[in-house]
């Protein structure tokens, strides 16, 4: 089989993803990782997620049935009255507030579950979940961005395993969400064509990346994916954001949603970590991209290059911003299609 060793231009993230195989086959002496396969309880008196749990601030979680999203009791932005201070900051810098709103979502009563244990039906609780903080939040005008992602397993640093995921909504556009943004507009302002769609028709018309097909949707691992299990599922029909999602699709979207957490976890035997992002247009335009030319779309992105090896992003990576995928993505999907 042909070994990949090449530059892939990322035309969402505009920057070159090296694919080299090579770094898979060196001989490997470090640090391996050990995923145990534990039995955890349906329901612990020490999670501050469970159902009728008190929580590390005082407040008591209800006996809840449907998924539902607390405010987080520690979170990493907010607004409010913070004092900064800019009399002591470095030449050509500058210090803010970083306002914002974050909340966990909770998605299942049973501890012991991951997305992968969720039926139909109660995934597209999640999906209405979704739906609903999206269209809440977005009526703030003080908001410019809404995130919602999971973080999934011990070794990407999860506290607390419960089913939970998370929602950043900030005052300000993040870097990497306005970067994707100004590529779609820079396609359609330049082309006439929504990228991700044409990307999509490509990848439908190749077949060799795609991993799973329905009626609405597409798992495919992209040509330029950064990681070497990366999928992302793809609308079929262009909408920007979580909350123009139509009954049938939110439908579609549960099944092939849990038909790649499931192949996730046959790839090596066990529930597979995962950071799971959810790309919804930001609130407003910029200076460099406008909402409507944003396509909604869901990166999933697995730290494990193998069984027992984590993807570190080192030295060359690190200090030079490349990243490198040592698994070629038709050789991934390849391996999720048997999965």
């Amino acid at each position: 089989m042909h070994e990949v060793k090449e530059k892939r231009w990322h035309p969402l993230f505009q920057e070159w993803v090296i694919i080299s195989e090579t770094t898979s086959q060196r001989p490997w002496s470090g640090e391996v990782v050990s995923v145990k396969l534990e039995e955890a309880p349906t329901y612990d008196a020490q999670c501050y997620l469970c159902p009728g749990n008190v929580r590390a601030k005082g407040d008591k979680n209800p006996d809840y049935q449907l998924p539902f999203s607390i405010f987080n009791d520690f979170p990493s932005i907010a607004f409010g009255s913070f004092e900064v201070d800019n009399e002591h900051v470095p030449p050509f810098s500058m210090a803010v507030p970083a306002g914002g709103i974050c909340k966990v979502l909770i998605y299942h009563r049973n501890h012991r579950f991951t997305l992968a244990h969720f039926s139909d039906s109660e995934f597209l609780e999640v999906i209405n979940l979704w739906q609903n903080e999206y269209e809440t939040l977005s009526q703030n005008s003080a908001l410019a961005n809404i995130l919602i992602f999971e973080n999934k397993g011990k070794v990407i640093g999860v506290s607390n395993l419960h089913p939970h995921g998370q929602l950043y909504a900030t005052d300000f556009v993040p870097p990497k969400i306005a970067t994707i943004a100004a590529s779609f507009t820079a396609t359609f302002e330049n082309e006439g064509k929504y990228l991700l769609q044409e990307i999509l028709k490509f990848e439908i018309n190749e077949q060799s990346r795609i991993v799973l097909e329905n009626e609405h949707w597409v798992v495919m691992v992209p040509y330029f994916a950064q990681y070497s299990y990366e999928t992302w599922i793809v609308p079929k029909r262009f909408f920007q954001h979580i909350g123009h999602l139509l009954p049938n699709e939110k439908q579609s979207l549960a099944q092939i949603y849990l038909a790649i957490l499931n192949k996730y976890d046959r790839l090596f035997g066990f529930s597979l970590p995962n950071i799971t992002t959810l790309y919804n247009a930001p609130l407003q335009d910029g200076k460099k991209f406008k909402v409507t030319h944003f396509q909604f779309f869901i990166r999933f992105t697995p730290p494990l290059r193998d069984a027992e090896k984590l993807k570190y992003l080192a030295g060359f990576e690190t200090g030079g911003g490349n990243i490198i995928n040592p698994l070629a993505p038709e050789n991934a999907a390849r391996i999720l299609r048997e999965c």
